[in-house]
C-alpha cells in the first residue's frame, strides 16, 4: 500500500510539474507581449473603477487556469499597474469560473446550484478586492515584482515613451508606436524573461508541487466518507480547512465532489471543499509566498475560506430547503 503511494505521488509530482512548467513559460510569454505591445495606461485604465472588476472577474473566468497557473498572469497584471482590487478579484475568480467549471457545475448538480455558486464567487470576490484596495493591502505586494516588462525599444526609452538614450534599436517613433508583429529577437527577449520569471520561482514551484503531491498520494478523498454523519455546521467550515491542503482542480475535484454526495456527504460540504482547494491551494500559497508579504498572504487565505464557507451555507440552505 505504502509503495502504491509512494508511486501515486511520484506520477503526480512529474506530470503536475511538467504541466506547471511548461504553462509558465507560455503564460509568461503571452503576458509579457501583452505588456511589451499594449500601453501601460490603457491597462491600468482598463483595471481600475468599478468597471475593472467585471473586466479582471471577465478575464478570470475566460482563463481556464488551476491557481498555481494562474500566478504568472497575476504577475503581468502587477507590471502593468492594474489596480489592486480588480487583480485580486481576477486572482480569486480564475480558478473557480471558467466556462468548463460552469458547464461541470450546471451538469454535476443543477442550473440552481451552479448560478447560486458562480453569484456568489463574483460577489465575494468584487466584495473583497475591493475590500483590501481600501484597506491599502497593495503595500503588502514585494517590491520586486513591480519592476516594468521589457520595453520593445530596449533600456533606450523610459515608460512614457521618451527617448533616454538614443540606439539604433529606439527612437522617438518607435518608443511612441508599438511594433505591430513580434520580431525573433523580441521573441527571443520575452522567451529570455519568462524563463528568468521560473528559475526564480522554482523553489518554490518545486516545493509546492511536492507537498500537493504527498498530499495526494497519502492522503485519499475517501477519508470524507466518515465525516459524513458530522453537524453541517461544523462540517462545511471543517471541509475549507482541508480543502487548503489539497491541490485540485476546480474541473478535476467536481466529478470526485459528486461521487462524496452519494456517499452521504452535505452538498455544501463537497462545495466548499471544491472552493478552497481549487482557490486557494497549500502549493499555491508556498508560491505566493514569493509574490505576497504576510499580511496579504494571510489576509488571501482567508478570503479564500469565507467565499467557500459562505457559498457552502448557502447552497446548503438552497439545496436542504427542497
Amino acid at each position: 500500500m505504502e509503495l502504491n503511494s509512494w508511486q501515486a505521488a511520484l506520477d503526480f509530482f512529474i506530470s503536475a510539474f511538467t504541466e506547471l512548467a511548461v504553462l509558465f513559460v507560455l503564460i509568461s510569454i503571452l503576458v509579457s507581449a501583452m505588456n511589451l505591445y499594449l500601453p501601460k495606461e490603457k491597462v491600468s485604465r482598463l483595471l481600475s473603477g468599478n468597471r475593472g472588476y467585471g473586466v479582471a472577474m471577465g478575464l478570470g473566468a475566460m482563463t481556464p487556469f488551476c491557481s498555481c497557473s494562474t500566478l504568472p498572469m497575476l504577475i503581468g497584471l502587477i507590471q502593468a499597474r492594474a489596480s489592486f482590487g480588480p487583480m485580486m478579484a481576477f486572482l480569486i475568480t480564475s480558478p473557480l469560473l471558467n466556462p468548463f467549471v460552469i458547464s461541470l457545475f450546471w451538469i454535476t448538480f443543477s442550473p440552481q446550484v451552479t448560478l447560486l455558486y458562480a453569484a456568489c464567487v463574483v460577489i465575494l470576490a468584487a466584495l473583497s478586492g475591493w475590500s483590501l484596495q481600501r484597506l491599502n493591502f497593495q503595500t503588502y505586494i514585494r517590491s520586486e515584482l513591480l519592476t516594468a516588462a521589457p520595453s520593445p525599444c530596449g533600456s533606450g526609452c523610459d515608460d512614457s515613451g521618451k527617448v533616454v538614450s538614443k540606439s539604433a534599436t529606439c527612437s522617438t517613433a518607435n518608443c511612441n508606436e508599438a511594433p505591430k508583429i513580434i520580431q525573433a529577437s523580441t521573441l527571443k527577449m520575452l522567451t529570455l524573461g519568462a524563463l528568468k520569471q521560473l528559475r526564480e520561482m522554482l523553489p518554490y514551484m518545486i516545493f509546492g508541487v511536492a507537498i500537493g503531491a504527498l498530499l495526494h498520494g497519502f492522503v485519499p478523498l475517501n477519508v470524507f466518507e466518515g465525516l459524513a454523519m458530522m453537524n453541517v455546521f461544523l462540517l462545511i467550515p471543517l471541509s475549507a480547512v482541508i480543502g487548503i491542503f489539497l491541490y485540485v482542480r476546480a474541473s478535476t475535484m467536481i466529478p470526485i465532489a459528486a461521487s462524496l454526495m452519494t456517499k452521504g456527504l452535505s452538498a455544501g460540504a463537497v462545495i466548499s471543499l471544491t472552493i478552497a482547494g481549487a482557490g486557494a491551494s497549500l502549493p499555491e500559497m508556498i508560491m505566493l509566498r514569493k509574490m505576497f508579504r504576510w499580511p496579504l498572504l494571510i489576509t488571501f487565505v482567508f478570503v479564500v475560506l469565507l467565499t467557500a464557507m459562505v457559498t457552502g451555507f448557502a447552497i446548503e440552505l438552497v439545496v436542504g430547503s427542497h
